[in-house]
């Protein structure tokens, strides 16, 4: 009789993603790595109309969401290096293993982004990020178009009342649009959200309607989700809340592992991804270095407004820093 037990599906899907991922220990990374941000935590069941820049809000719709733009932030400065400006068109992998894949993933992606010093970001100051984009815009009742890869410059003021800016070759011939900044969206406030996952979840699910398209379990899981990729768009996060972040990310029920995903800029990654209404939602990370990457919506089945196959959006951060007014670069280390 063979004493050694059989290895279940469980096991070979955690042995999968264990090929996928550096070899576990304690992850050192270099200077000038990253930290990530938060939008402001609101909720809206509608696909965002066509405009000539980003809304100040990217909130979760449950028929046709672009996902939260993601970002990694330096001390400093933060560049990556990007590829052409044609959207990814490969299929993309499918989801694979169980939760608790999703949970060692993100588990190991939280160690990460928790061991990233704190940067100092005055009120008086402006976080700046660069990244390449490209989000569906839908008008009426047609379909979703994903509109044209470009790339998106925004200073955002640290201070209420004071007005940032945002540059992004969409506004042709006109002055760049002037941006401001709520309260609970400058550093200052997202040091005071909770650290621990499971309060800053539940944080997240209070905001979330429990009557309407939302009442469902599934789409308010889904609406979770989504909710805390806001969090990971144009501003830096404390690193006990990034952390947290992924952290939570891990209790939702639903999300999975996606061995292989690409951004924007053509990187390609790892990712947790969550399906909704046949669009999943993924977050990326480097595969060597587990930091945040891009973000990728894609269609796994027909909609009444996109097929499946679909890219609906993708993004890629290309740097990131903190400057003393609008419209100043970050200088390199």
């Amino acid at each position: 009789m063979n004493g050694t037990p059989r290895r279940g599906p469980e096991a070979d899907e955690l042995a999968e993603l264990a090929r996928l991922l550096p070899p576990p220990g304690d992850p050192e990374l270099s200077d000038g790595r990253h930290h990530l941000l938060k939008e402001h935590l609101m909720l809206q069941i509608e696909e965002p109309a066509t405009a000539p820049h980003r809304p100040k809000r990217r909130r979760f719709v449950l028929v046709a969401a672009p996902l939260a733009a993601a970002a990694v932030a330096a001390a400093g400065l933060f560049a990556i290096p990007h590829g052409d400006d044609t959207p990814p068109s490969s299929p993309p992998a499918a989801e694979s293993g169980d939760e608790a894949s999703a949970t060692v993933l993100l588990d190991r992606v939280s160690l990460v982004a928790a061991r990233q010093p704190a940067l100092s970001v005055g009120k008086n100051q402006f976080v700046y990020i660069k990244s390449k984009v490209a989000w569906t815009a839908q008008e009426g009742n047609g379909p979703r178009i994903l509109q044209p890869l470009r790339e998106r410059e925004v200073w955002k003021p640290q201070s209420p009342g004071k007005r940032g800016l945002l540059r992004t070759p969409n506004v042709k011939g006109k002055e760049p649009p002037l941006i401001g900044t709520e309260e609970d969206m400058t550093y200052r406030k997202l040091t005071a959200l909770p650290t621990e996952p499971g309060a800053l979840l539940a944080g997240v699910y209070a905001k979330i309607p429990k009557s309407g398209k939302t009442a469902d379990p599934a789409a308010r899981n889904a609406a979770a989700f989504q909710e805390l990729g806001h969090l990971l768009s144009e501003q830096i996060l404390p690193p006990k809340l990034a952390a947290a972040v992924y952290r939570a990310a891990a209790k939702i029920p639903g999300v999975r592992v996606v061995p292989d995903s690409v951004d924007a800029a053509g990187r390609h990654g790892v990712a947790v991804a969550l399906v909704a209404y046949g669009e999943r939602s993924e977050w990326i990370f480097d595969k060597k270095t587990l930091t945040y990457l891009g973000e990728r919506g894609y269609m796994v089945e027909d909609t009444k407004h996109a097929k499946k196959g679909m890219t609906t959006a993708t993004t890629a951060v290309l740097q990131r820093g903190v400057v003393n007014k609008a419209g100043e670069l970050p200088t390199k280390p």
